[in-house]
């Protein structure tokens, strides 16, 4: 039994014994720490929140759950359990056809953890989101340091970091690898490559991972696009 069906069993059991949790006044926005940060994190990613997010409350909000797609387009659900000034969450995030499961730590657990490099680096970027067959896929890393870039702003032009290695790699449905480009950013911080999506693709939604590093940083992010086949041949955008 996954995770949402013994989340849902719990809250049923729950209403069915007229159980009332007792929780301390907790303000979301402020205090669920993915709130705070305006980020969810697997394991191996961190991704933005956005405003298309939904916010219920269940048993006079001790019970949260929070849905809706982040900026890179995962759709996410996360249930958070407040009792006694505790605040305890879960979650997932569907990726690449699955869902993955999210990560909550605490801020003081973080700071415990010993790494060998830093997760400072900002990727933003910009790119091609939906593209026909024998059209290009354009994919536009800027790195910057975290705390100068804090609104992902990909025309700033300060705080950028050059000489990072930089690698894109492009999945499919399947899982299997269809596109890989390696890099290095310029002076401005910026680092370019485009896929061609090839003649008579199927519609698919495409995984676009991006890793940075350099000799004190290493951070990664997940982007979607998708193909659309070939143009109609009336010139529209297809169905």
């Amino acid at each position: 039994m996954n995770f949402f069906s013994i989340f849902g069993v719990f809250l049923l059991l729950l209403a069915g014994l007229g159980i009332n949790l007792a929780y301390a006044e907790i303000d979301p926005i402020s205090d669920i720490v993915f709130f705070q940060s305006g980020e969810l994190h697997t394991a191996d990613n961190t991704f933005l929140l956005s405003s298309d997010l939904n916010v219920r409350e269940f048993f006079n909000g001790s019970i949260i759950r929070v849905s809706g797609l982040t900026l890179e387009g995962f759709p996410y659900i996360t249930y958070t359990k407040i009792e006694n000034e505790n605040i305890n969450t879960v979650g997932k995030i569907f990726i690449g056809g699955e869902f993955v499961e999210l990560t909550f730590v605490e801020d003081t657990d973080v700071s415990e953890e010993i790494e060998e490099k830093k997760d400072d680096l900002s990727i933003v970027s910009q790119y091609t989101q939906r593209a026909h067959s024998k059209q290009n896929i354009l994919i536009d890393i800027k790195i910057f340091d975290k705390e100068q870039n804090k609104h992902n702003n990909f025309s700033q032009n300060y705080g950028h970091i050059s000489d990072t290695n930089i690698k894109i790699t492009i999945t499919n449905e399947e899982d299997q690898e269809i596109f890989s480009s390696y890099g290095i950013t310029n002076e401005k911080g910026l680092f370019e490559t485009k896929y061609l999506v090839p003649d008579n693709s199927k519609r698919e939604s495409l995984t676009i991972e991006i890793t940075a590093e350099n000799n004190n940083s290493f951070s990664s992010k997940i982007l979607q696009a998708f193909t659309l086949g070939n143009i109609p041949s009336n010139g529209g955008s297809g169905p």
